[in-house]
């Protein structure tokens, strides 16, 4: 793809990032190294290919740490929890809010990506236990 071509591709800020009619996060995949990531990007950061195509990536995700927030921010009250997942089949590494976790938690933790298109200010997408 010739620079012409890699600079009429859609600009990371306009790319999709929800598919709420799938309930599902989009993000790209690069077709030369198989790089993943969320918010899709016109340009592969990991190795410059402007070959990318936008996917709709897997619901479901492995929760691998978290930690509970004490100070409150717009839209969220404290404490609230935050975690970092690896979505399912080759997804990216994400980080973002967890619901619904016991003490009673064990990591890797399997989760389910909730997508909300409330577009209230409060996230719109957030990490729930699968079971």
């Amino acid at each position: 793809m010739g620079l012409e071509e890699a600079l009429a591709r859609t600009p990371t800020g306009e790319r999709p990032r929800f598919d709420t009619s799938r309930g599902s996060l989009v993000g790209s995949r690069c077709t030369g190294c198989s790089t993943t990531v969320w918010p899709g990007r016109a340009v592969c950061h990991r190795c410059g290919s402007w070959d990318v195509e936008d996917i709709a990536f897997a619901g479901t995700a492995s929760l691998l740490t978290f930690t509970e927030v004490h100070v409150a921010r717009p839209g969220l009250e404290a404490p609230y929890t935050l975690g970092q997942v690896r979505v399912d089949e080759g997804g990216p590494l994400l980080f973002g809010r967890v619901r619904g976790l016991t003490e009673a938690v064990r990591l890797p933790c399997p989760v389910r990506i909730v997508v909300s298109g409330t577009g209230s200010g409060k996230p719109t997408y957030w990490f729930e236990p699968a079971a």
